[in-house]
């Protein structure tokens, strides 16, 4: 690997790295990883209501025809990757809430098991590679969503584990390989593109000619390339402060770093606090010739560009509101192996560090699957959805539907009637012949009387209403007082408002409380 580097300390190759000096004695935890990290995923949730965002997956996956499909995934934050598979599969097995999940339950169960199988050319870096994400908590909280996160977490470990051989061994098929993986990457969600940008210049920096020579290996982005610019407008749009949903960051913000690594803060930070001196001690002593850098150039390229992804993401979002924590999802597997190259260069002290790591994470899982089992209906997805409303309002006979979404993304969402699509979802999947209507509105005036006036001049008319009183200034519900014929029922949670109304029979029954919150 001379090309690689340029100082005069040779850097390892993976195979050279031994891993005798780890003990087995934390294995038996691995596969008890596993197994708790693949429990969690099947107890989190695939019965829940589907709730807001997998509702407008399910409504991309039932379009019938192609032209209207590529029509919404041009009016989606992501790229088209997970919603065309999502619609090639709901074709197969239906549009039920199973249905519709399964494929991210497969795929995230499938991830740990990928790098267990071929992740390293060391066994024990693969055992607790595989744990770590096992037991990860982004696992968890995608396995049972019809999201593209699942679809993006196995891409990006699939990325990592291609990057790892490219610098290994930089033959143009493994660069074909990484590329192809990064483009469907790029295109399942966008954020992609930082930690596979930084990855390329690493390749660069470390091969350059070898590099330049493998420029075929660039064909595989251009249908990337060429389906960004065409989604580029859209996103230009969303991109305007109006249409932005949530804040900048705050100082608090960076103990999402430590819980990507461990799922809880606390002892994310210890590992830290363990990682960074070892590191630095390390590349001082290798600057200073009298020690090799314990890590193989693709390892240190793979967890550096993770590291670095997350600080330019959440950098940028100290500066604009352009973060939520989902973005970091595409850089999790590269730290997650960091954290494995690392243990096992600690020696004696690695299966120490291993098991104590391990014991911590399978608590916190088990701690987290105990709660699946004992309170199911505590998913946030019971307190976000249009499900259970839609059974409601269905229920009493109403044949039409005003809804409203009051959120700054609503015009964003509905250029071509999108929004009353998803709000309508769940009657069609019904066989239910109700419209659902969505009135214009740009979030000037009070909903409560718009909402109204349209219901009032239609007979047989409901209403849907939907927002979330922590998104900055919202009007709140108030239509029974406003007019005493309605009945309404909020099936959210605070701060997530999710408001049913129906007229009031008149035949003298009892109307549901509307201050009720309880679930159908």
């Amino acid at each position: 690997m001379a090309n690689a580097l340029d100082s005069g300390i040779t850097a390892p190759t993976s195979s050279e790295i031994s891993s005798g000096a780890l003990s087995t004695i934390w294995l038996p935890l691995c596969w008890v990883a596993l197994a708790v990290g693949i429990a969690c995923r099947l107890f989190s949730g695939l019965d829940a209501p589907l709730w807001f965002d997998e509702t407008f997956s399910a409504a991309i996956a039932t379009q019938q025809s192609v032209a209207r499909l590529v029509a919404w995934m041009l009016t989606e934050l992501s790229g088209p990757t997970y919603y065309t598979l999502l619609w090639l599969w709901e074709k197969i097995a239906g549009d039920g809430n199973l249905a519709l999940r399964l494929p991210s339950l497969i795929l995230s169960i499938a991830t740990p098991l990928v790098i267990i199988w071929r992740g390293h050319p060391d066994r024990q870096v693969r055992m607790l590679w595989g744990a770590l994400t096992a037991l990860s908590i982004i696992g968890f909280d995608t396995a049972t969503q019809a999201r593209p996160y699942a679809l993006l977490f196995l891409f990006a470990t699939l990325q990592a584990i291609a990057f790892l051989r490219l610098i290994d061994n930089p033959r143009i098929s493994r660069a074909f390989l990484w590329t192809g993986i990064s483009a469907l990457m790029v295109l399942t969600h966008y954020h992609s593109a930082v930690i596979c940008g930084l990855q390329g210049i690493a390749y660069l920096a470390i091969w350059r000619a070898q590099a330049v020579r493998a420029w075929p290996a660039l064909l595989p982005l251009l249908p990337m390339a060429m389906w960004m610019a065409w989604h580029l407008p859209f996103m230009l749009g969303y991109a305007g402060g109006d249409a932005v949903w949530y804040d900048k960051l705050k100082p608090d913000s960076l103990w999402l770093i430590p819980s990507l690594l461990t799922g809880l803060a606390w002892p994310g930070v210890m590992l830290l606090s363990g990682m960074l001196p070892s590191l630095c001690h390390d590349a001082a002593t290798a600057a200073r010739g009298k020690a090799r850098w314990p890590y193989t150039p693709a390892e240190t390229a793979l967890a550096g560009s993770g590291m670095l992804a997350i600080l330019l993401v959440m950098g940028v979002g100290f500066i604009t509101p352009s973060f939520t924590s989902r973005y970091l999802l595409p850089y999790a597997p590269a730290m997650l192996a960091g954290v494995a190259f690392w243990i096992r260069r600690m020696d004696r002290l690695g299966p120490l560090i291993a098991a104590a790591l391990l014991c911590v994470m399978i608590s916190s899982a088990a701690a987290q699957l105990a709660g699946y089992i004992r309170n199911p209906k505590a998913d946030f997805r019971y307190a976000f959805n249009f499900e259970q409303p839609s059974e409601w309002i269905a229920a009493q006979g109403a044949d039409r539907v005003f809804m409203l979404w009051d959120s700054p993304t609503a015009a964003l969402d509905d250029p071509d009637g999108h929004l009353a699509s998803v709000g309508g979802f769940f009657f069609r999947r019904a066989g239910s012949a109700i419209s659902v209507a969505v009135p214009a509105w740009q979030r000037t005036g009070d909903p409560n009387r718009l909402l109204l006036d349209l219901a009032n001049k239609a007979p047989g008319s409901a209403i849907l209403w939907a927002y979330d009183a922590s998104r900055g200034p919202v009007h709140r519900w108030r239509i029974p007082t406003i007019d005493p014929r309605w009945q309404c029922r909020d099936f959210g949670i605070y701060p997530i408002t999710v408001l049913a109304c129906v007229r009031r029979s008149t035949s003298g029954q009892s109307h549901i409380d509307g201050l009720h919150r309880g679930h159908v």
